[in-house]
């Protein structure tokens, strides 16, 4: 086998291993559900009827029906007198709800309706709908055969298949684009079912304000229009002839971010507001009070008048009980504290709940509850029945508060077990792959890349079934399943082998005399590439540091290129002031500063580009030079024809975004606008498809006297191919970017550019030339300005900047797949496409070495025997150490708002460098390229 088709193939053998052990440790860091335990299956379900020894009479339910009105992605600051008037006036009573992240729809679903926390990976569930809630308030309703009636977001249908008597759901509730249409059809079943009128609990959940705000943001104009659609809804329910026992609760499942997005723990999205409206309500007291979105849950079962789930851990809202006599919310707060209690004795044990303090709370509560009973059923109202009434109220309050922060607590499981695993899985794969690179010489020899040590294999075999048999049998694994067992000793296996490898390489390193032969360093690494890889570690223990990242590249960015800059231009100096004997020095300094003025051009344009939030006044002229530029750097790539088009495609792109009213256009009609932009969409992909085949059929043309192009000149037809997939790719991303963004595009490639001219020079300068040299800092380069274009463009280590608007695109309906690859390609396009760029790059330089350089003929074309590898090694090793990090700061206080989404992001960055990869190994597989 060829020396670059065995790196390419152990590649990617370490970057699947990688992957797997991420996929382990995500799974036992995050599991998939907390209701899973067998214990909670002993928490007694049915209400209690006495209290040492007198007789409890649950309380009826004190409304006729109920409404459940919800509006996604509600932010509390919404509801105004100016933007839903009736709302804001006609509300008994104000309060605020904090939302607990994941602040996505399908986890603050479960909250409300079974008033428990929901797991972090319950994002990933959230796209697939895969979960069925088991025990919930509509699950109590359909047990005493209470009709529920509801429409809007089929979110809820997949998680309660059965429990609805009617329900119409909306088909296409993650089609973004669409603000109107799915919301009219919850107001049209609404005004059907309160013609109706049979139904206990009505549920309508509202879309479009939530798909506003991904599309447009939050200070979209459509904002308030459709926030005086809702109110209109709500004044409907209010004004309407059937409705006259009735309690109205308007609600969101989740706030908006400042930029239009959720996902994230700002006030903006944790915040929502509940407002409460019935007949009558004159006995409510205004109140701006907060309480958690899990408090609904035990509330609405008191006043349905069922029982409170299982899974319950949420208090009593003492607010909406007002219309309860006071022997019912008296038993309203005990019930709540009885169930908590129960809940805790099976968490904690008998023993410990019975030491604590809470305990003892509510033996006092239950003592004062029973001395009460009996003043309470005659309506005695003196003073000390009202102390009492008081003092077992706020014990009650306190046992239920202090049990619910426990339990909330204690939900966080890790199987420590998968955890493990992963852990020594990525560890290992990625300290293998980073030295195999490092130690490039005797890599294949020593970390047995072309073959397998079959006794360290089944070494390795006999550790890795004793480490998981152990694990089992004290419970390390959570897992009892057999197959999973199995299926779980292969990564052991692996780690085990890897670490043995890595372990070996490194006692070669720290102990050579024990050795025969020393490994030793292959490949340069300078300094400032190194200060800057350890600045950038050491950042990743900090939650301030993880939140502003954007601000890490930057700096280190910036700094890096300036500084490779000054270096060069110092050694170019010198060089020149030796040969002319130190005449003219300052000629010969401004001459080199005249030769290196391009690199000085981009500095200043990596500085604007932190500024383009802020250049929306001038879209329309920034987006014409943008595209201008744009056609103008990619004319290298392809020929006359193929640029032809490419600035046909381009002049679509500005017409479609015209057209959607982005920037300046003529004048159109709306309805002709929105006729007008399918078939413009149809052209741009006639366009990319035109270009696209051309590019193959230059690269791949008819065989002539029995042999093809394809064998003669593989190197030159592997380029064009890699090339041709690039522009089409860039030019996708044009469609996709936002408007404002679109001048990242060109200005990236320009910065490539520049930055490999400045890594020759440096290299050409240096006092010992080294290709290898060159490539690492080329390598190390790419990735830094990969980093900062993905933050210039938005991104953040909030999931609330994920942009959904790209994935639909052209979409009249909502394909998960179509959406998911263009979200990806939107938000991931600096990282797939630098990365495209440095291979294209080296194989263009490879080309016009052929014959002219010689130095060190093995690594002269290194796009896949030291590129490739290396640049993967640098992908995994910063996302193996935080996954470390991980572990160490689980019990953090902000492990869930802040380093859990940076290690979904970080992974899923790893899976697009795997699959873009794979694609581009595939073509150095199919091609005959002698290393």
């Amino acid at each position: 086998m060829d020396e670059h088709k065995c790196r390419l193939t152990y590649t990617f053998y370490m970057l699947t291993l990688f992957l797997c052990g991420a996929l382990l440790f995500l799974i036992g860091f995050f599991p998939a559900s907390y209701s899973v335990a067998e214990q909670e299956k002993t928490v007694p379900i049915d209400r209690p009827t006495t209290l040492h020894g007198e007789k409890l009479k649950p309380p009826p339910a004190n409304y006729d029906s109920f409404i459940l009105f919800l509006i996604d992605a509600l932010r509390e600051d919404f509801p105004r007198e100016s933007t839903m008037p009736a709302v804001h006036e006609r509300a008994c009573l104000k309060l605020s709800l904090h939302v607990d992240i994941p602040t996505v729809t399908m986890p603050r679903l479960k909250s409300i309706t079974t008033g428990t926390l929901s797991n972090f990976i319950d994002i990933a569930l959230n796209v697939g709908h895969t979960e069925q809630v088991e025990d919930s308030l509509l699950h109590r309703l359909k047990q005493r055969k209470a009709v529920v009636s509801f429409a809007g977001d089929h979110t809820w249908v997949h998680l309660f298949p059965s429990e609805f008597t009617r329900q119409a759901a909306n088909n296409d509730s993650f089609y973004v684009n669409d603000f109107n249409e799915g919301d009219r059809n919850v107001t049209s079943v609404l005004a059907q079912e309160l013609e109706k009128n049979d139904w206990k609990l009505l549920i309508l959940h509202y879309l479009g304000l939530d798909h506003i705000g991904h599309v447009e943001g939050n200070a979209s104009p459509r904002i308030k229009t459709k926030l005086k659609e809702m109110d209109d809804a709500v004044k409907k329910i209010l004004d309407h002839k059937n409705m006259a026992n009735y309690l109205l609760m308007l609600t969101g499942d989740h706030g908006m971010a400042d930029g239009g997005g959720h996902g994230g723990n700002t006030p903006a999205e944790t915040t929502v507001p509940l407002y409460l409206y019935s007949k009558n309500c004159s006995k409510y007291a205004p109140s701006t009070k907060r309480y958690n979105q899990i408090d609904l849950t035990p509330t609405l079962a008191l006043l349905l008048s069922i029982e409170i789930p299982t899974m319950s851990i949420g208090c009593i809202i003492p607010e909406m009980l007002q219309t309860l006599t006071l022997e019912q919310q008296m038993y309203a707060y005990f019930y709540n504290a009885h169930h908590l209690l129960n809940k805790a004795r099976v968490k904690f044990g008998h023993e410990n709940v019975r030491s604590s303090d809470y305990y003892h709370w509510y033996q006092n509560a239950t003592l004062l509850h029973k001395q009460l009973l009996q003043p309470l059923r005659i309506g005695d109202g003196s003073g000390a029945s009202k102390v009492h009434y008081q003092n077992a109220k706020l014990n009650y309050l306190r046992v239920a508060r202090e049990i619910s922060g426990q339990l909330s607590e204690s939900l966080v499981k890790f199987d420590y077990g998968f955890i493990a695993v992963g852990l020594a899985l990525t560890t290992a794969s990625s300290l293998h792959l980073i030295l195999s690179v490092l130690f490039l010489d005797v890599a294949a020899e020593q970390l047995h890349l072309h073959r397998l040590n079959v006794v360290q294999l089944l070494f390795s075999l006999v550790i890795g079934i004793l480490l998981n048999v152990v694990a089992h049998l004290v419970d390390l694994v959570l897992t009892s399943s057999m197959l999973y067992g199995l299926l779980l000793l292969l990564p052991i296996i692996a780690s085990v082998y890897l670490t043995i490898d890595v372990v070996q390489a490194l006692l070669k390193i720290a102990l050579p005399p024990l050795y025969s032969r020393r490994l030793k360093l292959s490949i340069p690494l300078p300094m400032p590439l190194l200060v800057c890889f350890a600045i950038r570690m050491s950042t990743l223990g900090s939650s301030s540091f993880i939140e502003f990242e954007y601000k890490t590249w930057y700096y280190l960015g910036s700094t890096l290129l300036l500084l490779t800059t000054l270096r060069t231009l110092r050694r170019r100096i010198t060089k020149a002031n030796v040969e002319l004997d130190g005449r003219h020095l300052h000629k010969i300094a401004s001459a080199c500063v005249w030769q290196q003025r391009k690199i000085f051009v981009v500095l200043i344009l990596l500085t604007l580009m932190r500024y383009l939030h802020r250049l929306s006044a001038i879209k329309s002229t920034l987006m014409i030079f943008s595209l201008f530029l744009y056609w103008a750097r990619l004319r290298k790539f392809t020929d006359t024809t193929q640029t032809v088009f490419k600035g046909l495609a381009f002049l679509l792109v500005y017409c479609f975004r015209g057209l959607n009213g982005q920037v300046h256009f003529f004048e159109v009609p709306e309805y002709v606008a929105a006729r007008c932009m399918l078939p413009v969409l149809v052209l741009f992909w006639c366009c990319l498809a035109l270009v696209f085949v051309l590019g193959y059929r230059t690269a791949l043309p008819q065989k002539k006297s029995g042999l093809s192009l394809l064998d003669e000149q593989p190197q030159s037809n592997l380029l064009k191919l890699l090339q041709t997939n690039m522009t089409c790719s860039l030019m996708l991303v044009a469609l996709l970017y936002k408007v404002q963004n679109i001048v990242l595009l060109p200005t990236m490639l320009i910065t490539l550019d520049e930055t490999y001219k400045l890594c020759d020079a440096y290299g050409t300068t240096a006092r010992k030339f080294s290709v290898r040299m060159v490539h690492v800092y080329k390598i190390i380069m790419t990735i830094f300005v990969a980093r900062m274009f993905y933050f210039y463009q938005g991104n953040s280590n909030s999931l609330s900047t994920i942009d959904l608007n790209p994935g639909y695109i052209g979409q009249t309906s909502y394909n998960p797949i179509i959406v998911g690859l263009f979200v990806t390609l939107n938000t991931y396009s600096a990282e797939i496409h630098s990365f495209l760029y440095l291979i294209v790059h080296t194989l263009r330089t490879d080309l016009r070495s052929v014959g002219i350089i010689q130095l060190q003929p093995p690594y002269a074309k290194a796009a896949d025997s030291l590129v490739i590898p290396l640049y993967a090694a640098l992908v995994l090793l910063p996302v193996a150490i935080y996954l470390c990090l991980m572990l160490v700061f689980r019990y953090h206080l902000f492990i869930y708002s802040v380093f859990s989404p940076k290690v979904l992001y970080d992974c899923y960055t790893v899976l697009v460098f795997y699959l873009v990869f794979l694609s581009t190994s595939l073509y150095f597989k199919l091609f005959k390229h002698d290393a």
